[in-house]
């Protein structure tokens, strides 16, 4: 049988939209795949019937690139599904990424953060560095919407075929 991982990490709604995302896919999910979570999700009843490991750094520090290499490396996962765009870039498996938008591509510069210009620019490049090596580096893309799919194919000249739009829909777990 396939391993298949599913970096959790922002499940709930705690996360917002992204935390929303991983709670819809995973609530729709065979229970055999693998999560990997935030401890804080230990007992969390509706994660309970899957196997995980635990990451304790933020998916977006370099700190937590160490450790889910780490974990990957532990795990050997056939597939690894990122559920956005800061993927594992030390992981040299196959990766499915989901990129929900490029909003920080179009609404950029100083007026959009409270940070000192000098921090801001620095994790910008970061941001478009790790978007860029995102999409190029995984096996295949998800996104929420024709409309971005259409952009990352023209930004970063992608076959179409590599993209795949998989609207986020309304759930019906709110009215059980």
């Amino acid at each position: 049988m396939k391993k298949i991982v599913i970096d959790a990490r922002f499940w709930g709604i705690k996360h917002t939209g992204i935390g929303r995302y991983v709670e819809e896919l995973i609530d729709n999910l065979p229970h055999d795949v693998i999560l990997i979570v935030h401890p804080d999700q230990e007992f969390e009843p509706k994660l309970k019937s899957y196997k995980k490991y635990y990451a304790r750094y933020h998916p977006y520090s370099y700190l937590s690139q160490l450790e889910m290499l780490w974990l990957l490396l532990k795990i050997n996962p056939d597939l690894l599904h990122i559920p956005h765009f800061t993927i594992p870039v030390l992981w040299p498996g196959k990766l499915i990424v989901t990129i929900h938008d490029l909003i920080k591509h179009i609404s950029k510069g100083p007026a959009t953060t409270t940070r000192h210009p000098f921090i801001y620019w620095a994790k910008y490049w970061q941001y478009l560095f790790i978007v860029w090596f995102a999409v190029h580096r995984a096996s295949h893309i998800i996104v929420p919407a024709q409309y971005w799919k259409d952009i990352l194919i023209e930004k970063y000249k992608l076959n179409s075929n590599t993209v795949s739009v998989t609207y986020e829909g309304v759930s019906d777990s709110l009215y059980r």
